[in-house]
């Protein structure tokens, strides 16, 4: 076997690792934010986006790169954070490859941020701009703070030509949902 070959079967073998890696199945999101809540929007234990949202790029293997999206799903009895993250694909012989449509989707538990599936996703236009705040801003921008009123999704849309933040808060108490956009 040649040089060449092995390190093709390698990059191969690497590529299938990566895919492999959170290869539990990541549901469709709800059509709606705040479908199939339990009553509530508050789950009883959880970390709030405006605390974490500073670090998860840096510290987590849930997300490749900038945080380009979240929401709070209850899923099969479990909360959990859906994040939309940009990424970097490689190619066959791990090279990086530039392509800002590239990204990563993850399925986090609410109280631990642990990482419990994770699939690669194509990013809207709004979400491969970088222009504006990040995500941790955004948060910061919402209001949000304990014990209300709780963001429950932040999507990037595109406002004319411009990304924006669509911020979907609710109030603790009332369950009453709240729209707003930031840069």
């Amino acid at each position: 076997m040649t040089t060449r070959s092995r390190r093709y079967l390698a990059a191969v073998a690497l590529g299938m690792t990566v895919l492999c890696a959170g290869c539990a199945a990541v549901p469709d999101p709800p059509e709606a934010v705040g479908e199939n809540y339990p009553g509530t929007c508050l789950p009883p234990e959880l970390s709030w986006p405006s605390d974490f949202l500073g670090s998860l790029a840096g510290e987590s293997s849930a997300v490749g790169g900038a945080v380009v999206g979240l929401r709070l799903e209850y899923i099969d009895s479990d909360w959990v954070w859906r994040l939309r993250s940009h990424d970097t694909p490689h190619d066959a012989f791990g090279e990086r490859v530039d392509d800002a449509s590239f990204g990563k989707e993850s399925l986090v538990d609410v109280r631990t941020l642990e990482t419990l599936a994770t699939h690669q996703v194509q990013l809207t236009e709004a979400e491969q701009h970088e222009s504006g705040s990040g995500a941790w801003g955004a948060a910061k921008l919402s209001g949000e703070q304990w014990p209300s009123p709780l963001i429950i999704e932040m999507a990037r849309v595109m406002q004319g030509e411009t990304a924006v933040w669509r911020i979907t808060t609710c109030d603790t108490e009332t369950n009453e949902q709240h729209v707003m956009t930031v840069d």
